[in-house]
C-alpha cells in the first residue's frame, strides 16, 4: 500500500474514531472552487434557469396555438356540396374536420350564458338548413375530433338546430344520440337560450335519462344542467337518477337537478338523501350544491350535521358540510332571506360545526371546519358568507383558533386568514376573556412574532377585550 493510500485510510479511521474533526470551512466557501457562498449562487442560478425554461416553453406553446387559430383553412372558399362530399368520405381525418370547420363559418358567433341579458337580439336567418344536416350527419364520423366539431358548431346554430338534433337523439349509434344531446346543452348555454324553443329538447332529453348506455344517460343530464330552470319538468326523472348505479350519471344528476331548481324547494331533500349513499362518494358535490340554495336547504341541515361526526378526520368532506351549514344559516343584514332559519336553528348549527373543528384530530381537517366560521373569508377557502353574530355557542372552537392565531403569528406562510381569525377571536372571545386575555399577551411578548405578521390586530384585538373586560 502506497504511502498516499495509507494516508487517506488513516484519515478516514481518524474520522471514525471521533478522535479529530475535519477540516472547518468558517468562509462557506464551496470545496470546488473556494469562492465564498458559489453553492448558493449556483442553486440560485439554476432555479432562475428552469423557470426561464419553462416560461419559453409556455410562451413557444402559446404562440403556436394563436398561429394555428389564425391559419388559414385550406378548404374556405368551396360550396357546400363540395364540403359535404369531403365530410362523407373516409379520406383523410384533417380534411373532414377543415369540412366542418369550413361549413360552420357561417354560424353566429356567440357567448356563454352570463348574469346579463345579449345586447343584440338572436338572428338566425343566415343559417342555412342544410349546413344543419350536413353537421348532424357528421355526429356519426369516425374521427373524435370532426365529432366534437360538429357538436360545437351546433350548438351556435339555435334554434335551427333543435329540431334536427332532438330527431339525432333515437338514432341507432351511441355516439349520435351523446353528441346530439350535448350540442342541445350548448344550445342552452348561450346568452340568447331564453329565445330558443327548448321545450321539445327537454322533454327528449328527458325521456334519454333512461338510455341504456351510460355515456348518453351523462350527456343527456349535463345538456339539461346547461338549459338550467327551463329544465324543469325533467325534474323528477332526474331525481330518480341520483341513485344510478354509474357514478358519472349520478355526478351529472347531482348538477342537473341543482340546475333545474336553484331554489331548492323540491330538490333539497333528494339531495340530502344522497349524502347518505354508500355506493358513490357524491358528498362533496351535494354539499356544494345544498350551500348554493341557502336557507332553502334547511332540510338538510340533520344530514349534514351527521357528516361533520362520522367524517371527523375527512378534509374535503367535512370543510363541503361546514361550508354548506354556515351558508343555509348565513345572514344577509342588506338583503334579509324570507326563508332564514330560526336562532335556534342557528345556534345549534355554529355549535355542531364548532365541535366538529374541536374533535377533529389533524389540523387540516380543523381548518376546514373553523374556515366556515370565521366572519367574511374570500371565496378561496369558503363563500362569501355572514354567519351573524357568535356567541358562546362557537366557543368550542376557540382553542383551535388561538392555536392557528400562534402558529400563524409566529411563522406566517403564504395566504392565511388572520385578519378574519382575529375578528372571530374578538368576537368570541368576550366569553372566555379570562382565558384568551393572557393568550394574546403571552403572544404580544414572544420574541419569534414577526413585527409585521399583525402585531398591529393582536395589539387591537387586546384593546377590545379589555375594554369588554372593564364595561362588564
Amino acid at each position: 500500500m502506497t504511502k498516499k493510500h495509507r494516508s487517506v485510510e488513516n484519515l478516514g479511521q481518524c474520522y471514525r474514531r471521533k478522535s479529530c474533526s475535519p477540516p472547518s470551512n468558517p468562509s462557506g466557501s464551496s470545496r470546488r472552487g473556494g469562492i465564498p457562498g458559489a453553492t448558493n449562487k449556483y442553486g440560485s442560478m439554476m432555479t432562475t434557469l428552469r423557470v426561464v425554461c419553462v416560461l419559453a416553453v409556455l410562451s413557444g406553446a402559446w404562440a403556436m396555438g394563436m398561429a394555428a387559430r389564425k391559419a388559414v383553412n385550406p378548404l374556405e372558399g368551396k360550396t357546400l356540396a363540395e364540403l359535404t362530399a369531403i365530410l362523407g368520405g373516409r379520406g383523410d381525418e384533417v380534411a373532414r374536420y377543415n369540412a366542418v370547420k369550413a361549413i360552420a363559418a357561417g354560424a353566429p358567433d356567440k357567448k356563454r350564458r352570463t348574469a346579463r341579458p345579449p345586447r343584440e337580439a338572436p338572428q338566425y336567418a343566415s343559417v342555412d338548413k342544410r349546413i344543419v344536416r350536413v353537421l348532424v350527419g357528421g355526429l356519426g364520423d369516425q374521427a373524435g375530433s370532426v365529432r366534437y366539431a360538429c357538436r360545437e358548431a351546433l350548438g351556435r346554430c339555435g334554434a335551427v338546430a333543435v329540431g334536427p338534433l332532438v330527431k339525432a337523439l333515437g338514432d341507432k349509434n351511441v355516439d349520435v344520440r351523446s353528441y346530439a344531446a350535448d350540442a342541445l346543452g350548448d344550445v342552452g348555454a348561450y346568452d340568447d337560450a331564453d329565445a330558443q324553443p327548448l321545450d321539445n329538447a327537454v322533454t327528449a332529453l328527458a325521456k334519454l335519462l333512461g338510455d341504456k348506455h351510460y355515456a348518453v344517460r351523462v350527456s343527456a343530464a349535463m345538456a339539461l344542467s346547461r338549459i338550467g330552470p327551463r329544465a324543469k319538468p325533467a325534474l323528477p326523472k332526474l331525481i330518480e337518477l341520483l341513485d344510478d348505479p354509474e357514478w358519472a350519471v349520478a355526478d351529472a344528476a347531482v348538477r342537473a337537478v341543482a340546475a333545474a331548481d336553484p331554489g331548492g324547494k323540491q330538490s333539497a331533500s333528494a339531495l340530502a338523501k344522497v349524502l347518505g349513499n354508500k355506493t358513490h362518494d357524491l358528498r362533496e358535490f351535494v354539499c356544494s350544491e345544498l350551500g348554493d340554495m341557502g336557507p332553502n336547504a334547511a332540510v338538510a341541515i340533520g344530514a349534514l350535521i351527521e357528516l361533520l361526526d362520522t367524517d371527523r378526520n375527512s378534509w374535503q368532506a367535512g370543510k363541503a358540510a361546514a361550508g354548506a351549514l354556515a351558508a343555509i344559516v348565513s345572514i344577509d343584514p342588506k338583503k334579509p332571506h324570507p326563508a332564514a332559519v330560526s336562532d335556534k336553528t342557528r345556534a345549534m348549527v355554529i355549535t355542531a360545526i364548532a365541535r366538529s373543528a374541536a374533535a377533529a384530530k389533524v389540523p387540516l381537517t380543523q381548518n376546514g371546519r373553523l374556515f366556515a366560521l370565521l366572519p367574511g373569508l374570500s371565496g378561496r377557502y369558503g363563500r362569501h358568507h355572514y354567519t351573524g353574530p357568535l356567541g358562546k355557542e362557537a366557543l368550542a372552537a376557540l382553542p383551535v383558533a388561538m392555536r392557528r392565531l400562534q402558529q400563524w403569528m409566529v411563522r406566517p406562510s403564504g395566504w392565511i386568514p388572520r385578519r378574519e381569525l382575529v375578528a372571530f377571536i374578538g368576537e368570541v372571545g368576550i366569553h372566555a376573556r379570562e382565558d384568551v386575555i393572557p393568550a394574546v399577551k403571552s403572544l404580544l411578548a414572544d420574541k419569534k412574532l414577526d413585527p409585521k405578521s399583525g402585531r398591529k390586530e393582536l395589539e387591537g384585538l387586546l384593546e377590545k377585550l379589555q375594554t369588554k373586560e372593564g364595561q362588564s
